[in-house]
């Protein structure tokens, strides 16, 4: 037994002296720099390009077997200049020895010093890493065997760590060029069943836009080999950024989430979600599957109410000036999404905008958008720009150029639009005008869209009206139908132009087309026809029976007292029809009526030059006390042309006394042969009674 002891004593010291001479020996008698002109060599043959290896090779064998790697450097693809593609300033990795007797792989930290990497894509589209990853597919003598016996037990790597990387980006062909500077990954010991911690960062440079971000990722992995998952938990990332292009010349956010990758490829978890920057927070939750061949996310997201204004302001988004300073200072909103290929659709919308409450669904297929949304009430004109007094300009031809020539329609984003979708709205506040119960429908597609517009309470009655716009050709052509029934005018018009012109209960409708892209235009090729018809209403500005009193008073040489009538013309009921032709409107039966008297008109108004050249006809049917025909006994029954001339904002008027004068005097002599024609028959009559009493008389005589 002693001499068995000895034995396996003088094996181990063998076996230890073998280990300190291969430690001491190998070193000194491999040099892995005699190598360095061979692997430079393959390289070259394999790739087409240089590598340089600065630094010398350093190999270890006890208690690690690795080698150390002073520098390298991989030129450039041809057509790239002369800056290499991949610099390294020194990299080690190193493997455990002794655990290897035992199929045990334990790696120490893999390191990785100084990496600068130079991409690039020159302006035809082609990069410089295209001619290290062509090559065709693998033949089976290429491709990796199975391994035979028992393989590793065991596999942990002490770490990995990258410093000081350098990553650019310069894209020849889009003028853009991107640096990723300061990359650093860091990791704990990897090993199995266990979890990670992770640290990554880098600094982001741009030029166009001109950025500089700072980012930031801490996380814990772990592998869940069973259900075939990859673990993030309390992924924190940290985004500080500086530009121009934030008003405030920096801008921060942070990410949080526990995320779960399979390790197919095919699912995708992010649960307890949570972006914030200055003051908004964006929270929610997403799962992903199938997303090797068909990706397929769903989720909840929600966004806690914040001042919108604020916080675009700070983001450097310029605002449009606003009506009302204080609308988009309160935003939240509520979003349950599903996704699938090409198809997006939101089917739970929840957003709250200032005082108006928006709920319904929306749906995105490629570039096709669908929505179904429902909104409380909304006053547009808190969003629209300020109202400002213009200064007084000299009156408009059908010839001057100004802001009624300028482009009306984006005509590219409207051939871009592919809309099917309606709107609901209970109440809504736009230049002033009241709706409500309203209904919209829109529909676009190659250039071509229709409006349906359905306002239910409008002024006390109800609108409907049908848009057509067509911009497919090189000149937007629109189509417009619409009614109105039982509006009250006199509210509308003092919402409409904040002026009392007009009042009544009417009844509109009109078919009209026109063509162009500018206001100016839209007048010009305004063509269609209309009608009207307006009961109980009044003409305001000016009394017809009082102009027609100072008129008769002048030619008398008299003088009228003042009057305190209101300024208005009264009717019972007012209706008539137009035709427009390029612009110009024209009216041929305007039939207005009142206790006192019947107005008739005919002429044109010129919507381009907005000047009108009108002729009205009023007739005096009767002369009772009150606002009407009191003093007008003369004129009754006489026709009193009243010419209307120029602007028809605030037309001249004339009336053409000699036609009413000799109106007058026909009436006059019409009305003496009457009365002659009266004496006659008068005394026809009494000839006549005469000569029956003297026969009744002779009769009497006969047969008495």
């Amino acid at each position: 037994m002693g001499k068995l002891f000895k034995v396996l004593g003088g094996l181990v010291l063998v076996l230890l002296l073998l280990i300190v001479a291969a430690v001491i020996i190998l070193p000194m008698v491999i040099d892995p720099n005699d190598y360095k002109g061979e692997i430079v060599t393959q390289v070259k043959e394999q790739t087409g390009r240089d590598l340089k290896i600065a630094g010398d090779l350093k190999l270890s064998v006890f208690p690690w077997l690795g080698i150390d790697i002073g520098g390298l450097e991989l030129s450039n693809a041809k057509g790239f200049g002369e800056q290499p593609f991949a610099v390294v300033k020194s990299a080690a990795v190193r493997v455990k020895l002794m655990p290897l007797l035992s199929r045990q792989l334990e790696v120490d930290t893999v390191g990785l010093d100084g990496l600068v990497l130079n991409l690039a894509k020159s302006k035809t589209g082609t990069t410089n890493w295209d001619d290290l990853v062509k090559g065709g597919a693998p033949t089976e003598d290429d491709k990796p065997q199975a391994a035979k016996g028992k393989g590793l037990e065991g596999f942990v790597i002490g770490g990995v760590d990258i410093s000081n990387a350098r990553i650019s980006w310069d894209d020849r062909s889009a003028g853009q060029q991107y640096t990723v500077d300061q990359f650093f990954l860091k990791s704990g010991a990897i090993r199995p069943d266990s979890p990670v911690d992770l640290e990554l960062g880098a600094q982001l440079q741009s030029k166009e836009p001109e950025l500089n971000a700072k980012i930031k990722l801490d996380s814990t992995v772990s592998l869940d080999e069973k259900a075939g998952m990859l673990h993030l938990k309390g992924l924190n990332l940290q985004l500080d950024a500086t530009s121009p292009l934030f008003q405030k010349g920096s801008m921060s956010a942070n990410l949080k989430a526990d995320v779960g990758l399979g390790l197919n490829g095919e699912t995708l978890s992010v649960d307890g979600l949570s972006l914030t920057s200055d003051t908004l927070q964006l929270t929610g939750n997403l799962k992903g599957n199938n997303l090797a061949a068909k990706p397929a996310f769903s989720g909840t997201l929600n966004l806690a109410e914040l001042n919108l204004r604020e916080w675009l302001t700070g983001q450097g988004v310029a605002l449009p000036e606003t009506a009302d300073s204080q609308v988009l200072t309160r935003f939240s909103a509520d979003l349950e999404l599903a996704a699938q290929g090409d198809v997006t659709r939101l089917n739970k919308v929840v957003i709250a905008l200032d005082d108006t409450k928006i709920n319904g669904n929306a749906s995105l297929k490629g570039s096709a958008i669908g929505f179904d949304l429902d909104v409380d009430s909304i006053n547009l004109d808190r969003y629209l720009p300020p109202v400002k007094e213009e200064a007084a300009a000299p009156a408009k031809t059908a010839d001057a150029k100004g802001s009624g020539d300028e482009p009306l329609l984006p005509v590219e984003l409207l051939r871009s639009l592919n809309l099917n979708g309606s709107l609901k709205i209970g109440q809504m506040v736009i230049k002033k005008l009241t709706a409500k119960q309203i209904l919209v429908t829109v529909k676009a597609s190659q250039g071509k869209i229709t409006t349906e517009q359905k306002i239910g309470a409008f002024y006390q009655g109800s609108l409907n009206s049908v848009v057509n716009l067509d911009v497919a050709g090189k000149t937007p052509v629109m189509q417009l139908e619409e009614q109105a029934l039982n509006i009250q005018a006199g509210p509308l018009l003092k919402d409409m132009i904040a002026k009392d012109k007009f009042d009544g209960k009417g009844n509109f409708q009109a078919k009209l087309q026109t063509s162009g892209n500018s206001i100016n235009a839209f007048k010009r090729g305004l063509n269609g026809d209309l009608d009207f018809r307006f009961e109980n209403g009044s003409v305001k500005g000016f009394n017809l029976a009082q102009m027609l009193r100072e008129g008769q008073a002048k030619l008398k040489g008299e003088k009228l007292p003042a009057s305190d009538e209101p300024p208005q013309t009264d009717f019972s009921e007012m209706g008539g029809s137009a035709v427009i032709q390029n612009g110009v409107l024209n009216n041929q039966d305007l039939l207005a009526k009142s206790p006192f008297l019947r107005v008739t008109g005919a002429g044109s108004v010129n919507l381009v030059a907005e000047t009108l050249d009108y002729l009205v006809k009023p007739v005096i049917v009767s002369t009772a006390a009150g606002q009407g025909g009191e003093g007008l006994e003369q004129l009754k029954g006489i026709p009193v042309p009243v010419k209307l001339t120029g602007p028809y904002a605030s037309p001249d008027y004339s009336i053409d006394w000699a036609q009413v004068v000799t109106g007058s005097q026909k009436a006059k002599l019409e009305e003496k042969k009457a009365e002659g024609k009266q004496q006659l028959d008068e005394k026809k009559d009494e000839a006549k009674q005469k000569l029956e009493n003297k026969l009744k008389d002779k009769l009497k005589g006969l047969f008495n």
